[in-house]
């Protein structure tokens, strides 16, 4: 027995000794041993700087692109910005080991290996629609633009087509090349150009940071190609190239490239669409509305100084607040106090009108009289209607604010959280105010159409946007929000007016 136990002690340190032998061998190299250095040359919306919580990082169409096909392939990458010709310069000599995105050219074909087409470029001649030539080729349009003496920029290493490198030889008077994109607009606005020619939603974009409304592309793009990540042959295998071109692929074929692409162009295009300016009328319009349609229930309610600012913050701010803190968004309201201060404007300048009425007319319904005439609906108006008037712009115009919040932040799919959020934004506020209200539940909650009205319009608000808004131009993008918060008005309205009722659950 003893000689049995024996064997068996050293059978079990034999499996002792296998076993820590076979943890000690190295293990085969992961292939995120080999981390990909990755130039990115800075242009948006495709490899830009985003401020989020006052830090700044890398993002885009490339560099989300280039590092979801990555981490498919298994690969790390570090991705630094750096200046075109550095960069082409680094891939030469293997310091640099891909570029995010490039456009093909025999130059840069002995240089490195192109990864399948990262993404389709239109490349597009920027100028005020008053300039824009009538042509009908690329050779025309430039042509046309050097003879009637518009001078146009160009960044120096883009590859812009053989187009323009015969426009520029041809009409070297008519070029201003610049060593770099940030170059442009300061030329621009130097009047040392009139136009320029760069890629089309990265010409949108360009505009959008410099808040310049005055130029459009032209139709006709002078050059289409597709770009592509451009690896280095001195520094990277062909076998790693394929590995990512594998990845790639299965990105596109599951639709998450055209998904991160629609992201970020529709963001842009939205921002120009409302001018920078229109978003903050339309956020103003929807707060004033509903702090005045407070003013009216205080009054009518005989509500103190704070409860008619409670009924006022709740459907002004309280929507949007909820909303920015559900996407984790710090509440729009501290990032810019002036809201607040038009909303505490509005109801003190509300406060002495009312006083001012008391004064002349007793306690006088002159603001229901005079929308009663101006509307000829005498008959059908309630008493109510000047707070259901201004509660439907409110509605309407917070509806629009949501929908470009839920773009800004990626919500997808925006068919579904559009909507969402256009309810929860134009609603919410409105509904936990009248909650408190002992006359005002009902009408919201049951009888309202509140809810319905908005869903009614931004639905397919929201399915235009995701599908079709990123390929479309703003001025269609702008008249599309504009036809979805009038109808949200005229709609409400039409409720109120005749009486109608939503569907009963």
């Amino acid at each position: 027995m003893r000689g049995v136990h024996s064997s068996l002690f050293h059978l079990w340190k034999l499996l002792l000794l296998v076993l820590a032998v076979g943890m000690a061998m190295p293990a085969p190299a992961a292939s995120q041993d080999r981390i990909l250095r990755v130039a990115a040359s800075l242009q948006a919306p495709y490899q830009f700087y985003d401020l989020a919580h006052e830090t700044e990082y890398l993002t885009g169409i490339d560099v989300v692109t280039f590092r979801r096909a990555a981490a498919k392939a298994n690969l790390a990458v570090v991705i630094n910005e750096m200046p075109w010709g550095e960069a082409l310069q680094g891939i030469a000599s293997g310091e640099v080991d891909a570029i995010l995105a490039a456009l093909r050219s025999p130059e840069r074909e002995l240089l490195g290996i192109f990864s399948v087409p990262l993404r389709f470029s239109q490349e597009s001649l920027f100028l005020p629609p008053e300039l824009h030539p009538d042509a009908a080729s690329a050779k025309e349009l430039l042509a046309k633009a050097a003879r009637r003496g518009l001078r146009i920029g160009v960044v120096r290493d883009f590859e812009l087509g053989g187009e323009v490198k015969d426009f520029r030889e041809q009409y070297p008077d008519s070029v201003l090349e610049v060593s770099g994109l940030d170059q442009l607009i300061p030329a621009l606005l130097a009047g040392q150009i009139d136009g320029f020619i760069l890629d089309r939603y990265a010409g949108y974009a360009l505009l959008d940071r410099y808040r310049i409304w005055d130029l459009e592309p032209h139709a006709l793009p002078v050059y289409e190609a597709t770009l592509g990540a451009l690896f280095s042959k001195a520094s990277v295998e062909s076998e790693l190239v394929e590995r990512f071109n594998r990845a790639l692929t299965e990105l596109q074929v599951e639709g998450e490239t055209k998904s991160i692409k629609r992201r970020f162009i529709l963001s842009v295009m939205m921002d120009i669409a409302l001018y920078g300016q229109w978003f903050e009328a339309i956020l103003i319009l929807g707060m004033v509305a509903f702090s005045i349609s407070a003013v009216v229930i205080a009054r009518n309610g005989g509500y103190s100084l704070y409860g008619a600012l409670v009924l006022a913050s709740l459907p002004a701010m309280g929507g949007g607040v909820v909303r920015d803190l559900l996407i984790l968004r710090e509440p729009y309201i501290f990032d810019s106090p002036i809201y607040v201060q038009i909303l505490l404007a509005t109801l003190v300048a509300g406060y002495f009108i009312n006083r001012l009425f008391d004064l002349l007319h007793g306690r006088s319904l002159l603001f229901f009289d005079l929308v009663n005439v101006t509307l000829l609906l005498k008959r059908r108006l309630r008493p109510q209607l000047l707070m259901q008037l201004l509660d439907a712009a409110g509605m309407a115009a917070f509806s629009i604010v949501a929908i470009t919040v839920a773009v800004e932040f990626g919500r997808d799919p925006l068919w579904l959280w559009g909507p969402v959020m256009a309810v929860l934004t134009a609603t919410g506020g409105a509904v936990l105010r009248d909650m408190i209200r002992p006359d005002g539940a009902d009408d919201m909650l049951r009888n309202g159409s509140w809810g319905e009205t908005v869903v009614l319009w931004c639905l397919p608000l929201s399915f235009y946007l995701q599908y079709f808004g990123h390929s479309g131009d703003p001025e269609t993008i702008f008249w599309a929000l504009m036809i979805c918060m009038l109808g949200i008005f005229a709609t409400r309205i039409a409720f109120v007016t005749f009486d109608w009722r939503a569907p009963r659950y």
